[in-house]
């Protein structure tokens, strides 16, 4: 049994360092596509494939950087004991319960939610004057630090920073990722605000819920990965179609060359049939998830948001280079057989 284990093993490791030193173990799906796809058009282009420069996506700023610290309000004893009246010592208590000391961002979120509504309510049923006072002071610095504690949990949030971590893979092509859950939890953040002002605040199972929804697939972290690594190989793409343009290398004086008939099935098999749906998708699911990103965004104030504009503008250039290198790509591609007197998909 040794010997034969021994022998597989000696068989299987130069195939391994084989893959290993070409490149091709430990790829991701959506870059062996992009790769392939690069590898038949320098060979159907008789081009060689120029060095690709790979980018770095996006990241956001340090923890430090973001969150804001909040000091926490504290309620004597006597006064703890007089809001039993409006329903306001159950939830101080909770704050100051041994769970309430170490909550993470959202929940100390849903807690101040709770509590601005609850001093709101204690405001309209005290009436012991010094409990009201107490109660309008309180809801003030709640109310001042709100702006903050929202931040926290949202844009500054350790979810929103798993969600964005390009720490993980391209959008894999030939699977459905949805991206409507993620999409749907942004927008539940943005509407909080509005759902405080209308004290229609939700539980927290129901606000975890949504994080979870962002910490759970990281979608956010998979569509900068698959923006950078769409534009790197297209621009290198674009590079060769363009030297073989210039080159007139599929119809040398006029001549078509059966070369040109090759090139049309790479882009029709495999840009148009492989390629581009693909970046098809990724396109779709980032505008959406931008679009919904950037709404939250707005719902902050400026004091905190300036922390992340310069993430914000490198997010949304690369989408929008990601998108200009695409609609290159297709032009490119019409602007090769034209200039042989050919068009990209013959008509019938």
């Amino acid at each position: 049994m040794f010997a034969l284990t021994s022998f597989l093993a000696k068989r299987a490791l130069p195939a391994l360092l084989i893959l290993a030193a070409t490149g091709c173990l430990f790829r991701p799906p959506a870059e062996r596509l992009l790769d392939d796809y690069l590898g038949r058009l320098s060979r159907v282009l008789d081009q060689p494939r120029p060095e690709l420069e790979r980018g770095t996506p996006p990241r956001m700023p340090r923890p430090r950087e973001l969150q804001q610290t909040i000091e926490p309000l504290s309620v004597g004893v006597l006064d703890y004991w007089g809001f039993r009246e409006c329903g306001l010592a159950e939830i101080l208590g909770e704050r100051n319960s041994v769970l309430g000391r170490v909550m993470v961002p959202s929940q100390h979120l849903h807690m101040d939610g709770r509590l601005l509504i609850q001093l709101d309510y204690c405001q309209r049923e005290l009436e012991d004057e010094e409990l009201l006072e107490l109660a309008a002071d309180l809801a003030e610095k709640k109310s001042e630090q709100w702006p903050a504690r929202y931040w926290n949990a949202t844009l500054a949030a350790p979810e929103m920073r798993r969600f964005w971590s390009t720490s993980t893979e391209p959008l894999t092509p030939d699977t459905t990722v949805g991206y409507r859950e993620s999409e749907a939890a942004l927008n539940y953040l943005s509407n909080l605000p509005d759902r405080l002002e209308a004290e229609q605040w939700p539980s927290l199972s129901d606000l975890e819920g949504q994080y979870q929804h962002l910490d759970g697939d990281k979608l956010g972290g998979k569509l900068l990965q698959s923006l950078q690594l769409a534009r790197d190989y297209l621009e290198a793409a674009n590079d060769m179609l363009a030297e073989a343009r210039r080159e007139a290398a599929l119809c040398p004086r006029g001549l078509q060359q059966p070369e040109l008939e090759y090139a049309r099935n790479v882009m029709v098999k495999v840009f148009v049939g492989e390629v581009q749906p693909w970046l098809a998708s990724v396109d779709q699911r980032t505008g959406a998830i931008l679009t919904a990103y950037n709404q939250l965004a707005e719902k902050q104030p400026e004091s905190l948001s300036a922390s992340l504009n310069d993430y914000r503008r490198a997010v949304n250039q690369l989408h929008t280079d990601f998108q200009q290198t695409t609609r290159e790509h297709v032009d490119q591609w019409q602007q090769l057989f034209e200039s042989c007197d050919s068009e990209a998909i013959e008509s019938d």
